[in-house]
């Protein structure tokens, strides 16, 4: 690699994977063997299929969160699953007693 270039954050890995491919075909690298070079660009293609993976998982995450949103939305708009008034004391306490009195 010449001085001054870099592996900046902003490039992406298809970018990375680019150079490492034309790293590994360059003169330069006459001197490693074919085994090398396999390993090479063995090692650029799992790379980029973890961030592949990896991209698919956030997607899947936000698909799933944003689904939950919506539905508990559609729930509240409809008036589905919203808490249950609280019962008085008062009519607890009779309703208690009636029952004990009807025994």
């Amino acid at each position: 690699m010449e001085p001054g270039v870099s592996w900046g954050r902003n490039e992406g890995w298809s970018g990375r994977a680019k150079e490492l491919v034309e790293l590994g075909r360059s003169p330069d690298g006459a001197e490693w063997s074919a085994e090398r070079k396999e390993r090479i660009f063995q090692q650029v293609l799992a790379r980029v299929e973890r961030g592949r993976q990896r991209r698919r998982l956030l997607q899947a995450y936000a698909a799933g969160a944003s689904t939950v949103l919506l539905v508990g939305l559609l729930f509240k708009l409809m008036g589905i699953g919203a808490a249950a008034p609280a019962r008085l004391p008062e009519l607890t306490t009779e309703t208690a007693i009636q029952r004990l009195a009807a025994e």
